[in-house]
């Protein structure tokens, strides 16, 4: 299936905004400076915050591409010296010409850090989904999360990076204390439950509660587990939970988003619309909103 573009809303005096093409390129980052060797983060229960409660989130406003620059280093241009045949009979000139090539390419570029909280009860599957999209593998038999694990994927999209920085909660209530970790800085909060567990719904009230304490600006996402299971319920109890999570969706003022990493439902869908939020693009990804279907309301909240 081909995957939907997005086009942004350009504030520029433009008759037609411009397309924003698929992502270009795409590079993985797993962290192992003295994490496990899934090459995940495992921290303990105690931490030192990285960020500062108080401080107010830098995507209050709605941010567009051009508003971030990279830092390069100073220009390395001078006047020629007239030593340029001198170097070009030791072999520096090849080497100079990639070296302004590569400048000219990081000078094109912006560069820019999207964060994404998830969290939610034990056991229902949030670190699968991280290591379905940032690696594109899903193992059954991953390891429950004790504490944060975190991943990082880049995209390029024109002459943009966009970096997905993405933190998986653990669910055990052990843990919650190192919700500030996740949630603070976040730029978009998945919270997650497991479409095959009502009680894992009902818990969402607490999480949001709790994570609406450490940032109240993140774009919440309301984002059900397991479709693949949840699709052989009988035709009542798929109603009964696609009702209450539409609710609680409507409540917090989420998109809601049925998903299944097993099989591949909706994965890739959820950070195009974190993407096309952050940024105030336009998605043209469709709505589905049919009981029997994996469901992806993100319009009209």
């Amino acid at each position: 299936m081909d995957a939907p573009y997005l086009e942004p809303n350009v504030a520029e005096p433009q008759k037609q905004p411009a397309e924003v093409p698929e992502d270009t390129a795409t590079t993985v980052h797993n962290h192992n400076n003295g994490y496990s060797s899934d090459s995940r983060a495992h921290y303990s229960s105690s931490y030192t915050p990285l960020y500062d409660a108080d401080q107010q989130s830098r995507f209050n406003q709605s941010p567009t591409l051009s508003t971030y620059q990279p830092q390069l280093p100073p220009s390395s241009s001078r006047p020629s010296s007239g030593l340029s045949s001198g170097a070009e009979r030791h072999g520096y000139s090849q080497q100079s010409q990639d070296l302004q090539k590569q400048s000219s390419q990081a000078a094109s570029k912006n560069s820019v850090v999207i964060k994404v909280g998830m969290v939610g009860d034990a056991q229902i599957g949030k670190t699968s989904l991280m290591v379905k999209y940032v690696e594109g593998s899903w193992d059954e038999d991953y390891i429950q999360t004790l504490g944060v694990n975190f991943m990082e994927k880049t995209i390029s999209i024109r002459n943009t990076e966009i970096t997905f920085s993405i933190w998986d909660l653990g669910g055990q209530r052990e843990f919650v204390n190192m919700l500030p970790l996740v949630c603070n800085d976040a730029v978009a909060i998945l919270f997650m439950f497991d479409l095959t567990r009502k009680s894992t719904l009902n818990s969402i009230k607490e999480w949001y509660r709790q994570g609406r304490g450490f940032n109240k600006t993140a774009i919440p996402f309301l984002v059900g587990t397991k479709y693949d299971h949840f699709v052989n319920f009988p035709r009542e109890d798929q109603e009964e939970i696609s009702i209450q999570a539409k609710r609680f969706a409507k409540a917090m003022k989420a998109s809601l988003i049925f998903s299944s990493t097993s099989h591949s439902i909706n994965v890739q869908k959820i950070f195009k619309i974190v993407l096309s939020k952050a940024f105030d693009l336009k998605c043209t990804i469709p709505e589905i909103e049919n009981v029997g279907e994996p469901l992806l309301l993100y319009k009209n909240l």
